[in-house]
């Protein structure tokens, strides 16, 4: 795909980030929006994180088709790419957050994989348990796609440990229950760059179309938390799916418009994974230093001073990072 037409996951991206930031803000909390939205950052939520690892799965799939692709320069990528941003997050979570971890749980964040074995046998940290998720989404996906390139193939070995993470879950309480809820929007992302000829088919079709799934997949969603199925309950799972492809979907249509063109979409795009680290921990220092505690404009401090200077520190963190690893040679 050429970088015209790359607009729309870079907005998407965009986009997702400003939702994150404005979530983490507790800007929808139902003492805001009342309690009928209750449930609206669940959405935001969903929405967002369905979006992330929707774009890492349409990415992966980037990386693994170039011609010079192979398993060691998709281990190395990921890691120089991932790691040490992630041990900056981690040690600012440490000491700023005051997270007092054991040594089996500090163990077990340093590798990145609290994913497999929170929240059963450590704490989920708050925010880096996405990035966790992601490495675990890496390692079983890319070693799979990297010796089986046939869709047909890839697709029952997905299955397959999938059913074996299930079990692993039900069994011994391996896998933070959110692994199976964004597990298909990695998969989803993959075949979304596979098949081309699909893609291409879902974006022809009229926009308003495409809203019409998305505005009954918020009330079946609604609908499950309402019934307060469990988190692994295949009717919950199903709603959230539905929920988070018919959104990605619509979005990414929406995008391709001149919406998609604003340059304050690359920016945000850019920026994303430092502002996702370094956020909470720049809003505690910020929240010591004005003396602020849980009230509305503690809320209104973080949405938009505070976000803007996580955007802004985030952008030119990930621009260092970028020039370190070229001057370093190690991109």
């Amino acid at each position: 795909m050429n970088a015209s037409r790359m607009k729309e996951f870079e907005a998407l991206r965009g986009l997702s980030i400003l939702l994150l930031l404005a979530l983490h803000s507790e800007i929808f909390d139902p003492a805001i929006f009342g309690e009928a939205l209750k449930d609206i950052g669940f959405f935001v939520a969903s929405f967002l994180l369905g979006s992330f690892f929707f774009l890492a799965g349409y990415f992966t799939e980037v990386s693994l088709g170039k011609p010079n692709a192979n398993a060691l320069r998709f281990i190395w990528s990921k890691f120089i790419r991932i790691y040490p941003p992630y041990w900056l997050g981690l040690l600012l979570f440490i000491y700023v957050l005051e997270y007092d971890l054991n040594r089996t749980a500090l163990a077990v964040y340093v590798m990145n994989l609290q994913a497999v074995f929170a929240p059963t046998f450590i704490k989920s940290l708050l925010t880096l348990w996405y990035i966790s998720m992601l490495v675990v989404f890496y390692i079983l996906f890319g070693s799979v796609m990297l010796f089986v390139r046939s869709s047909v193939g890839l697709a029952l070995v997905a299955v397959v440990m999938f059913a074996a993470a299930f079990f692993a879950h039900l069994r011994w309480g391996f896998f933070d229950p959110r692994f199976f809820q964004y597990y298909p929007m990695f998969l989803a992302g993959v075949f979304f760059c596979r098949l081309a000829d699909v893609r291409v088919r879902l974006f022809d079709l009229n926009t308003l179309i495409k809203l019409l799934p998305a505005v009954l997949s918020a009330g079946l969603l609604q609908w499950t938390l309402n019934a307060a199925f469990a988190p692994t309950n295949f009717v919950y799972l199903l709603a959230t799916y539905f929920f988070m492809l018919s959104w990605v979907l619509l979005a990414l249509s929406v995008f391709r418009t001149r919406l998609g063109d604003w340059r304050v979409w690359t920016w945000l795009s850019s920026a994303s994974l430092f502002v996702y680290l370094i956020h909470r921990p720049l809003w505690r220092l910020i929240d010591t230093y004005l003396n602020l505690g849980p009230e509305p404009r503690t809320i209104l401090i973080h949405l938009v001073p505070g976000a803007l200077l996580a955007l802004v520190l985030g952008y030119f963190l990930q621009l260092g990072y970028d020039r370190l690893l070229a001057a370093l040679r190690l991109k």
